[in-house]
């Protein structure tokens, strides 16, 4: 979960800053402190590795590193230790020649922590890290420093990502199981980058290769070597296949909005449209299997599951059962899973650990696989059948917006194409996109600000939805939840008269979200409960009624009305979070890719 980020040959001379730059970047995998380790410049006196750590976001930071061409960074979200500055990545050896930062967690670091200590090293941290970097050490007493890495490496129980600087020979040495790492080149000005996701480097170069599980990386200022880890002090050399990404710098870029949070709500004017021009190959085969009798079932975690769940209404429309499961909890249903099984894992990252640890079991089952992703090159890609790449772009805001609803709309044309109407559902996604043109503007931001500070000082919100509205109610509580800390709890209309409607009181906040569709009648019933305990009914919804004390109307658009109610949420959430003083980009406590179980 953590942002990883290193460059060598950097062509300013001034590596700290490109590398404070890139980790700026990457804030969306963790916030909670950041540091750098820098090999100055020969002209530097008395020539060592230097270190600044620093607790709290990096959004502002400066640093007075001294200049040179090679240095490694770290933005962390807290596992193992407090959130200090001893605690903050890089981490030393004894010896301050190796420095090493790392995503991921080191299941088996204390009973390694253990055998150090009895070598006499010395620990500054309560970090699983900092083991790695005394292993390394006592490992290079007796075998080369690749050696040393790729058995510390090797050693290491759990999902993990590590970068090690080495002052001794200016080489950084990466490896990758489980936790993501990808390397760039910018062949141009001879620089080499690591980093745990593209858009810390996009500015340089889009020419990548992601790392797979296994592989480790050897970055001297000559070239880039590739090997595969075989076993604790084997590996082999191994050919890079890079790949040119279609991302441009400026998809990294905030372009004029005070937040990412804010240019992604907005682009899904355009990145809804987009899943019409891509993966028709992929959907038709998808189709032809469930034609053949393939079982369906989805599975995400978080805004991805509620995704899943809005999957699981578009194939009941068309007459095809399936079933939906929190990744989190797949593993006892797993039992089920044959060869006439599918499961579509729903990711925005591709790389949540409880997603990849239930497609594993589902793939060894001998599950058809098939990913949904925005992110591109990860492990869940690598682990699919079939991949749906929904094309968002790079989505830097921590809550996911575009990414979602990109996903939402390759799914409803999956379900099309099951139906044999896939043109038409292209027509109904491109419909949708030019509406969403037309009612995404000042009217409707000016709806949502007014109600923002209206809802400001609440503690508690309540909304309702019944059939697709109901995933679309949970989706539009989350945003609430994570953008604002607001408390908001959603409810299934049905359940309303089974425990429920004791929460409501006179003034209580009610949303009910709706469409013109068969069952308006009976959320429209729902609403008058509500009304009739005190609760103020919010209508989100493309037709006004006597129910509602306050009304954001949406276009009508049949089932893909879904998506419109859920971006009355995604604005909301935002104008919420920045009126109660969150950051809509970073919310506290949660990162981008939960890549820990």
């Amino acid at each position: 979960m953590c942002g990883i980020f290193a460059v060598v040959n950097d062509m300013s001379g001034d590596a700290s800053q490109t590398v404070l730059t890139g980790l700026k970047k990457l804030e969306y995998r963790g916030y909670d402190s950041w540091g750098i380790a820098i090999k100055p410049g020969k002209s530097t006196p008395g020539v060592s590795l230097q270190i600044e750590k620093h607790v709290g976001k990096i959004g502002a930071a400066t640093t007075n590193l001294p200049k040179g061409d090679i240095a490694i960074g770290h933005t962390r979200w807290a596992t193992h230790g407090g959130v200090t500055d001893d605690n903050a990545h890089p981490h030393l050896d004894c010896s301050g020649k190796i420095a090493v930062i790392h995503n991921g967690i080191v299941e088996n670091y204390l009973d390694i922590k253990e055998e150090l200590i009895q070598k006499n090293h010395k620990f500054i941290s309560e970090t699983d890290t900092e083991i790695i970097a005394h292993l390394i050490e006592e490992k290079s007493k007796t075998i080369s420093l690749a050696d040393a890495v790729f058995e510390t490496f090797n050693q290491l129980v759990g999902s993990n990502a590590i970068v090690v600087l080495d002052l001794t020979t200016e080489t950084i040495i990466a490896c990758r199981d489980g936790s993501p790492l990808v390397v760039g080149i910018d062949e141009k000005n001879n620089q080499f980058f690591l980093g745990s996701d593209v858009p810390a480097f996009l500015k340089f170069t889009n020419k990548v290769h992601f790392l797979e599980d296994g592989e480790g990386v050897i970055v001297s200022k000559k070239e880039i070597k590739l090997v595969m880890m075989r076993s604790s002090h084997i590996y082999l050399p191994k050919k890079i296949r890079w790949q040119i990404l279609d991302w441009k710098h400026e998809d990294a870029e905030k372009d004029g909005y005070p937040h990412f949070l804010l240019k992604e709500i907005m682009e899904q004017k355009n990145t809804i449209a987009k899943t019409i021009s891509i993966n028709e190959k992929e959907i038709k085969e998808i189709s032809n299997l469930i034609g053949k009798g393939y079982k369906t079932t989805f599975i995400g975690c978080g805004t991805a599951s509620y995704c899943a769940l809005a999957g699981k209404y578009f194939f009941a429309n068309v007459g095809v059962e399936s079933q939906i499961y929190g990744a989190y909890e797949y593993l006892p249903f797993s039992k089920f899973v044959n060869e006439k099984s599918m499961v579509v894992a729903i990711s925005q990252s591709g790389e949540t650990a409880d997603t990849l640890i239930a497609v594993k079991v589902a793939k060894k089952k001998g599950a058809k696989i098939v990913a949904i992703v925005n992110s591109r090159g990860s492990t869940l890609e690598r682990l699919a059948d079939i991949v749906l790449s929904v094309g968002a772009g790079p989505e830097i805001a921590v809550v996911s917006t575009k990414a979602f609803t990109a996903q939402l709309s390759t799914i409803y044309l999956l379900s099309k194409a099951i139906s044999n109407e896939y043109e038409k559902g292209k027509n109904e996604i491109k419909n949708l996109s030019d509406s969403l043109t037309n009612w995404m503007n000042g009217k409707l931001t000016d709806q949502i600000i007014t109600l923002a500070k209206e809802l400001m000082n609440e503690e508690h919100i309540y909304l309702i939805g019944k059939h697709l509205n109901y995933p679309a109610a949970l989706e539009f509580a989350l945003k609430l939840k994570e953008s604002s800390y607001l408390h908001a709890e959603p409810f299934a209309a049905g359940e309303l008269k089974h425990g429920v409607i004791t929460l409501i009181q006179k003034g209580t906040p009610c949303f009910v979200l709706a469409s013109n569709d068969d069952i308006k009648g009976e959320i429209l019933s729902s609403a008058a409960e509500l009304s009739a305990r005190g609760g103020k009914i919010i209508g989100v919804a493309p037709f006004e009624s006597q129910e509602f004390d306050l009304n954001i109307k949406t276009p009508d658009l049949g089932e893909l009305t879904i998506f419109v109610n859920i971006i009355v949420g995604q604005l909301l959430g935002y104008y919420l979070g920045v009126g109660r003083g969150a950051d809509p980009d970073k919310p506290r406590n949660l990162a981008k890719s939960v890549t820990v179980k």
